[in-house]
């Protein structure tokens, strides 16, 4: 223990400082995720098996020298894709997957940045302007190679869509496409040269959970009406520690306990006092929130 802590340290531990990958959002129960740690875990292994093949393929446009890492893979939707996008400023390039409808999300100075390296034209200053109907087709068949690879890599074919510059055109395209299924993942691939790095985030359509038997056999039957309200009793266990009992009985207010690295900790789930998977904790705005990793009722209890 260490009850002279500066204040930093006590921020430090407590969190106060929370990185973007520490935010969570609140759970919508009208929309769940479908897709468990594990399975997103695999969805990572098939992204980066193929990434090597794609640098490959492109590097001679750079000079030989092209990397490409994924940053980050999550479960998203198609409202917060839109929610996130400036008016301008930025290249869409929009593609089909089983009917569905997903993009690739590009800053507009990042692709003009890209498109001249790859034309072997050198850095020039950074513009902030539209891209041109020419900059526009080049950026498409940039984004469109790597989507297709990728996207034949999760067992699906693209088939290539429009590109926009403009929020408006694209929410109206968006809203006048038959319904569509609301979920996505988000793919944000880093591109990296000896002389530039920028970030492309792809939002694929035909997000599925992984069809098991043992899935099918630990999920609970459907509630008869009359108890879907019924309350039960949700817990997070953050972590717990041993402490000899001669510390313990010197604990005074103000001493603070380290519980263990972030990247590491586990909530503990338990309902009704039943373990029941775990989670790991973030922010959800001025509200700590925890975001389930994985979550298991036993039907029969």
């Amino acid at each position: 223990m260490k009850p002279d802590l500066s204040q930093a340290e006590v921020e430090a531990l407590l969190g106060e400082e929370v990185r973007a990958n520490d935010v969570v959002a609140a759970r919508d129960f009208r929309r769940p995720m479908r897709i468990g740690s594990a399975q997103l875990d695999g969805l990572k292994k098939k992204v980066n098996s193929c990434l090597p093949a794609i640098e490959q393929a492109m590097a001679p446009r750079f000079g030989g020298e092209l990397a490409l890492t994924l940053t980050h893979i999550e479960e998203t939707t198609r409202n917060s894709f839109l929610e996130g996008l400036e008016d301008r400023g930025f290249f869409v390039q929009s593609f089909t997957l089983g009917g569905h409808s997903g993009w690739v999300y590009w800053a507009s100075s990042d692709a003009r940045r890209v498109i001249e390296q790859s034309l072997g034209c050198g850095s020039a200053a950074i513009v902030d302007t539209p891209l041109s109907s020419l900059e526009r087709s080049l950026a498409g068949g940039f984004t469109n190679e790597i989507a297709t690879k990728l996207s034949l890599e999760l067992g699906a074919t693209l088939i290539d869509g429009e590109c926009f510059i403009e929020k408006r055109i694209l929410q109206a395209s968006i809203d006048a496409a038959p319904t569509d299924d609301e979920q996505r993942l988000s793919v944000v691939l880093q591109l990296s040269s000896d002389t530039l790095s920028c970030e492309l985030r792809f939002y694929l359509p035909g997000v599925k959970a992984h069809d098991s038997q043992s899935a099918r056999m630990d999920s609970p039957e459907i509630l008869p009406e009359h108890l879907n309200e019924v309350g039960v009793e949700l817990s997070a266990e953050l972590a717990s520690l041993e402490l000899p009992l001669e510390d313990v009985l010197n604990l005074e207010e103000g001493d603070v306990l380290a519980l263990g690295p972030r990247s590491e900790m586990r909530a503990l789930l338990t309902l009704n006092g039943r373990a029941a998977g775990t989670a790991t904790y973030g922010r959800d705005g001025e509200h700590l929130a925890l975001r389930v990793e994985e979550f298991r009722v036993n039907p029969n209890n």
